[in-house]
Order: structure tokens, then C-alpha cells, then sequence
């Protein structure tokens, strides 16, 4: 695979890396707020959707076919 000299390649993986460490900050804040509610199990399944998307986002994405 060929990269043109403009640095794209750099900053896809500085998108990619920013977009991971935004989905963790999420994921733990979450997980926290989850621990903290006992007696609200409405708010825990929005809580448990949430974390279960934010974790599947944070999967290695496949491999582009070109």
C-alpha cells in the first residue's frame, strides 16, 4: 500500500488513537456511574446498552477490502 507524502497515514492514526481514548474516558465513566446506582434498574439498562456500544466500537475494526 502506497501512502502520499502529506502525512495522512500519521493522521488517521492520531484520529484513531483520540477516538479510542475518548471511548475508554466513556467506557470507565460509565462503568462508574453503573457501580454508584443500586435502585434505578431502568437507568442500568441504558447504562449497560451504552457500555456494551462503547465496547464494541473500541473492537479492532476489519480490514478494508479494495
Amino acid at each position: 500500500m502506497t501512502f502520499a507524502p502529506t502525512g495522512k497515514r500519521d493522521a488517521d492514526s492520531i484520529v484513531i488513537d483520540t477516538r479510542r481514548q475518548k471511548l475508554t474516558t466513556i467506557l470507565d465513566s460509565l462503568r462508574s456511574l453503573r457501580s454508584s446506582i443500586e435502585d434505578r434498574p431502568d437507568l442500568l439498562y441504558w447504562i449497560e446498552k451504552a457500555i456494551a456500544e462503547a465496547e464494541a466500537q473500541l473492537e479492532a475494526p476489519s480490514p478494508r477490502m479494495h
